[in-house]
């Protein structure tokens, strides 16, 4: 499991490095940010998503319930969120880091250690419906937030149209046909996307400024906390409540518990979210996944990853 957390973390410090040494600055950082959001994020999604083969060892009620769990979560979080008073630029924040999970590189090494190749498939397969409804819950929450006094029409248009909307949507249409790209093609998606865990870990490095988290201890320790204990937590519940196969039960967890999502940052940050508080919630969770994931491994009987 260290395995899997220290890397991010030595990037993000390698981002620290080099805006003190000026090979980074605010303005390049800012381009980066952009460029992971818009271009290899997208690409990232519409490779993992489309190549994802859907029509076996996908479980339909599994898939379901994670999914309904996600999509409770960030209604409340962002109803809280409001309730709370934060401001504007914290809304769609908070509401993102509460229920957006790092699935691909947290999740699924955690899975493939401790249940195995069936383990794994189950989690892909799961996950080709959670990434694009997390994705388009992000920018939904984000534009909400964000207001500017757009229309529905307006608003709507703007989630439709949002590059990491249409990489998974694209992608999802593309399992579903059992896509097989060519190989020049899958290369090429494959360079572009291999791009977006450091461009954005790079950005966040650059950008985050530890002192001043403090401004920010509140939300991040109730998003923090919504993210690694609530909805992992309901999920155990509820997919225990439904019968569900206990694979079916550790996968869903183990997914849910997963930390904010890194590319989250980048997002928060393009469509004018709070920067402290995006990089910091993804900053917390990640430190916490380890005895996130034990803990919840136990509850649900899996052994603890090593």
């Amino acid at each position: 499991m260290l395995a899997n957390v220290l890397p991010a973390f030595l990037v993000l410090g390698l981002g620290a490095l080099l805006r003190r040494w000026g090979l980074l600055t605010a303005e390049s950082a800012a381009g980066l940010n952009r460029l992971t959001a818009n271009v290899a994020l997208p690409a990232l999604l519409l490779l993992t998503i489309g190549t994802s083969p859907l029509a076996t060892g996908f479980s339909a009620p599994l898939a379901a319930m994670t999914t309904l769990l996600v999509v409770v979560m960030a209604v409340l979080a962002f109803l809280l969120a409001y309730l709370l008073g934060l401001p504007r630029p914290q809304r769609g924040v908070f509401s993102q880091a509460a229920f957006r999970g790092n699935l691909a590189y947290m999740a699924f090494p955690v899975i493939l250690a401790s249940l195995g190749e069936e383990g794994l498939r189950r989690a892909a397969l799961t996950s080709a419906v959670l990434i694009p409804v997390m994705n388009f819950l992000a920018v939904v929450v984000l534009q909400l937030a964000r207001g500017g006094g757009r229309g529905w029409g307006k608003l709507a248009w703007a989630v439709i149209t949002n590059p990491l909307v249409l990489g998974a949507n694209l992608g999802l249409f593309l399992s579903a046909l059992s896509w097989q790209p060519w190989g020049w093609l899958h290369h090429t998606l494959k360079i572009v996307a291999d791009f977006a865990l450091p461009a954005a870990l790079l950005a966040l490095g650059a950008q985050l400024e530890v002192e001043k988290l403090r401004d920010v201890r509140g939300p991040l320790l109730l998003a923090s906390l919504s993210k690694l204990v609530l909805l992992p937590g309901a999920g155990f519940f509820l997919l225990r409540a439904l019968s569900l196969s206990t694979l079916d039960i550790q996968v869903g967890v183990l997914l849910l518990a997963s930390p904010t999502a890194v590319a989250s940052y980048p997002v928060a940050v393009e469509m004018g979210g709070d920067s402290r508080l995006a990089g910091a919630a993804v900053l917390v969770t990640t430190a916490l996944a380890f005895p996130a994931f034990v803990l919840w491994g136990m509850v649900c009987g899996v052994a603890s990853p090593g």
